[in-house]
């Protein structure tokens, strides 16, 4: 080992690769413990993300009349294995200023709240009360429970809701009844209507994103090895193996940090894929960058 600590950035090299197995080892952890649902197809998960935006608007339009909002968010019937659905919909109503989305806060309230929504589905006669729901939730203001259907074929997606709901009035009695149920309909690909189509999509729009996106992330890569040459000399004159693991692991994950900028920092799995990509790649250059600056210290 000693002999190998002569070769000029193999400290470096070797905290490295120990620093890389634990960045593998945390996209694992991530992967199967974090990771939000991926169950849907692309034109489903557009008409889905179509038909959450006009429930949003939705509750946008509560909280500028009523206030702010605390919602129960029921399981989501017809949702997919892994509770896409339902994830989706957390995700887009607490997006929403004023709202909050909140699973049920005792298996009580569930088992009343599915009682009326039955009864709502004509699948059992209507016998709680629906002041029972909000006993032990008195904070919230709606219980909703959402009936989802999600298709696509060959070139359009199409989401359908039925969004049943138990609300509490605004005033100091706060008195609970069954809310109008909303039908809401999301539409993707072809079968969305041309006026309401996103501008600036289409092959050309998506493949200019990628190339600035990836001459950015490049353009990086390749200076700011170069734009820390000051203070990788001054860390090789400290002759620490510490130190000149961190300035590679530094300079590596800024790399990462560039490219997760140019897509405002959002979790997706292109963004992540694309980023273990670039550990390696990044590592490299900045290695051998690293190295020929030790050389001229």
């Amino acid at each position: 080992m000693a002999l190998l600590d002569n070769i000029p950035g193999f400290k470096v090299f070797s905290v490295g690769v120990g620093l890389a197995a634990l960045a593998l080892v945390g996209w694992l952890v991530y992967a199967h413990f974090f990771k939000p649902p991926d169950d849907l197809k692309e034109l489903q998960r557009e008409a889905l993300s179509d038909a959450l935006e006009k429930l949003g608007e939705h509750y946008a339009d509560q909280v500028r009349r009523l206030g702010e909002q605390r919602v129960v968010v029921m399981p989501v019937l017809g949702d997919t294995t892994n509770g896409e659905i339902r994830h989706r919909t957390f995700e887009r109503l607490n997006a929403v200023p004023g709202v909050k989305a909140i699973k049920p806060p005792d298996p009580d309230l569930e088992e009343r709240a599915t009682g009326i929504f039955k009864s709502i589905l004509g699948q059992q006669p209507a016998e709680a009360d629906p002041a029972t729901v909000f006993e032990r939730a008195g904070e919230a203001d709606e219980v909703i429970q959402i009936s989802a259907k999600v298709v696509s074929g060959a070139d359009s997606g199409r989401c359908d809701f039925q969004v049943m709901r138990i609300v509490r009035a605004a005033g100091k009695d706060r008195t609970a009844s069954i809310g109008e149920t909303m039908t809401i309909t999301g539409l993707s690909g072809s079968a969305r209507p041309q006026n309401t189509q996103d501008e600036g999509t289409g092959f050309w729009a998506s493949l200019w994103g990628v190339l600035w996106r990836a001459l950015v992330v490049l353009a990086a890569t390749a200076a700011l090895p170069f734009l820390s040459w000051p203070l990788a000399r001054f860390v090789f004159a400290r002759d620490s193996n510490t130190l000149n693991g961190l300035l590679w692991l530094g300079l590596t994950l800024l790399d990462v940090a560039v490219l997760f900028a140019t897509v405002s920092f959002q979790l997706s799995t292109p963004a992540v894929i694309c980023a273990l990509v670039l550990l390696p790649l990044g590592g490299f250059v900045n290695l051998r960058v690293l190295n020929a600056i030790e050389e001229h210290t």
